[in-house]
């Protein structure tokens, strides 16, 4: 879906926002947080869904806060390396996370000697959108709905090709643990990112995909690739007729997670920066603007809370964790 799209970009790329001088020299006078500009890492390469709704909401903070707003761009190592680098700056509100939640969860198992703990040296902020994984099948293949593709995949013999946007990355998941789940043999196509997955699809390189579904939803709209099923809880806002995995009789929990993007600051931030940052941050998600411009994007807002957020982590981690083992998937 949307992780590995942006990882292999290794650009770093920040853009300042002015901040009121009044407002600057109110806050130097009172002590009041923030008195200086704040820092905002986006542990991927600029241009895709996680750098650009950052930039939204920075361009919008700063002038709720009154200061400059960076986004920073620390790409590689599926997003350990900027992850690493919130974790060890300084604990005072000023240096903030946006990412997905690969990192804070997928990493954990697939990066040997990681260079950051997520439940040591992290607290959440704020959770801000979810993005739906759906799968999907090439037009050409003749399959119209899921029950057909489950009756092209139990053909004997037949081995179902899928691709995903890398290893171990949530698509890569699901795909094993269908194939598992209707018992057919499958074999994963891993990718750099979405954009290799749909052109896959279009040139019939393989049998099925999966993306995010704003992603797919151009094609999906020009009857070159066919929509089966969604992840998560709900229908996606962006393909409403396409119906859960859950609809369709797949009970498995797992079918029920989706990517989400949160705000996280280091550890030991304080009870009152974290609340500041968590209701400005909210209440700019909120707004009509920001919540046109997440669905544009084919996204859904999930806007949440410093406790909410944690508690969806909680109950995620385990359920992801356990999948890639079970799944015998390798760290590197």
């Amino acid at each position: 879906m949307l992780r590995r799209k942006f990882f292999y970009a290794g650009a770093q790329w920040s853009v300042a926002l002015a901040a009121p001088s009044l407002l600057l020299k109110a806050n130097a006078q009172t002590g009041a947080f923030p008195t200086k500009g704040l820092r905002v890492v986006v542990p991927f390469a600029p241009g895709g869904a996680t750098d650009a709704t950052a930039r939204l909401i920075g361009e919008k903070l700063s002038r709720s806060l009154g200061q400059s707003v960076i986004i920073d761009n620390k790409t590689g190592a599926a997003g350990a390396i900027g992850c690493a680098e919130v974790a060890k700056a300084p604990a005072d509100g000023y240096t903030l996370l946006y990412t997905l939640n690969d990192p804070l969860i997928n990493n954990t198992v697939l990066i040997k000697n990681l260079p950051y703990d997520p439940q040591r040296d992290f607290r959440f902020v704020a959770s801000i959108l979810r993005s739906p994984a759906l799968l999907s099948v090439p037009a050409s293949l003749g399959v119209k709905n899921f029950e057909e593709f489950k009756a092209y995949a139990a053909a004997a013999g037949r081995q179902v090709s899928y691709g995903s946007w890398g290893i171990g990355s949530l698509g890569h998941l699901a795909g094993q643990t269908l194939g598992s789940s209707l018992k057919f043999n499958s074999v994963h196509v891993p990718q750099r990112g979405e954009a290799p997955v749909l052109q896959d699809l279009l040139t019939n390189t393989i049998n099925c995909g999966w993306t995010s579904a704003g992603t797919a939803r151009p094609h999906v709209l020009g009857n070159k690739i066919v929509p089966l099923a969604m992840m998560g809880v709900n229908r996606s806002s962006a393909l409403p007729n396409v119906p859960t995995f859950r609809e369709l009789g797949i009970t498995d929990n797992f079918f029920d997670r989706s990517v989400w993007m949160a705000v996280l600051v280091p550890k030991a931030t304080p009870d009152t920066v974290v609340a500041r940052l968590s209701t400005e941050i909210q209440a700019i998600a909120n707004s009509a603007e920001v919540i046109g411009a997440i669905r544009e994007r084919g996204l859904e807002p999930m806007i949440t809370g410093a406790d909410r957020a944690l508690a969806m982590y909680n109950e995620e981690f385990p359920v992801i964790t356990k999948r890639l083992r079970d799944l015998g998937i390798e760290p590197s």
